[in-house]
């Protein structure tokens, strides 16, 4: 019960100091605030890009995926996938089957003792039936 107590109350005091860490989201001020707007830069000083070399060079790469597909990768990816769910699935069963062959185990070592036990039991049994049993002469 105290580990409860301790874990609640590390608990209450983690979230309370990450609380008083934080601020608002958004912050108090006073007055007004007056936007600039940005200048623009003079016609003429900005950067040309030429878009059609790039279009080539996509289609180019995309022509060059499209000729070798890549069908080991798959199959590669597939036995695996496929080795990966079997092993998840598998853990249970192999579990369930440890288990019922350690209490297989166990019971017959149990019984083993048992038969010993009972065969003593009929020797004492029988010792004593011969010790009552006396003849008459």
């Amino acid at each position: 019960m105290k580990y409860h107590a301790l874990a609640l109350a590390l608990t209450l005091i983690s979230t309370l100091t990450f609380a008083q860490g934080r601020g608002p989201a958004v912050e108090d001020f006073v007055g007004i605030e007056v936007q600039h707007p940005e200048e623009v830069s003079p016609i003429g000083t900005e950067a040309l890009f030429n878009l059609e070399k790039d279009m080539l060079a996509v289609d180019k790469q995309k022509n060059a995926d499209s000729i070798k597909p890549n069908t080991i990768d798959n199959f590669t990816w597939n036995i695996t996938a496929v080795f990966g769910v079997s092993i998840l699935l598998g853990l249970p069963l192999m579990s369930w089957l440890a288990a019922m062959h350690h209490m297989r185990k166990k019971a017959h070592v149990q019984s083993a003792s048992n038969i010993e036990v009972l065969e003593n039991y009929r020797k004492e049994r029988e010792a004593k039936k011969r010790e009552t049993f006396k003849k008459v002469s």
